[in-house]
């Protein structure tokens, strides 16, 4: 080709992570594991406009396991109906909303709770070696997950 059809945005870093995890997930040669740390980098940028959200951990797959897994701790327990404390009650209003908004967003919207349980769980509960295989023979999800 010759010429290519492009647009140029002026933006700042935030929003460039963040067009730049949308194409990646939208790329049809990605990864299970890539998928979802583009996920994670487009959470993290949105979530990070929250002071308070920053200080939930040093890494973004810290930061979105944390919260994430908070507010699914919140949610079991209202759904249990054991008492919940104030301080979690506020968390939860303060951020599932903003939670919520972004993964019905997402270049392919999921739901949060699916992606905690059924998605994270590959970066937090699986060995870098294991996920490095995973990206190099392109495995699915069910194969990642195998012992």
């Amino acid at each position: 080709m010759t010429s290519i059809q492009a647009k140029i945005s002026v933006v700042d870093d935030l929003q460039a992570r963040r067009i730049s995890d949308a194409e990646n997930i939208l790329r049809e040669d990605l990864s299970v594991i890539e998928s979802i740390e583009a996920t994670i980098g487009i959470i993290d940028v949105e979530m990070g406009k929250m002071p308070e959200y920053l200080t939930v951990g040093k890494t973004p797959l810290e930061r979105v396991h944390k919260l994430l897994s908070k507010l699914d701790s919140i949610r079991r327990s209202k759904e249990r109906g054991s008492v919940v404390l104030e301080s979690e009650k506020d968390l939860s209003n303060k951020f599932i909303g903003q939670v919520e908004s972004i993964f019905n967003n997402l270049p392919k919207p999921l739901k949060w709770q699916s992606f905690l349980n059924n998605d994270l769980i590959l970066l937090t509960d699986i060995p870098s070696i294991v996920q490095t295989a995973s990206v190099k023979h392109d495995l699915n999800k069910a194969q990642t997950k195998l012992p």
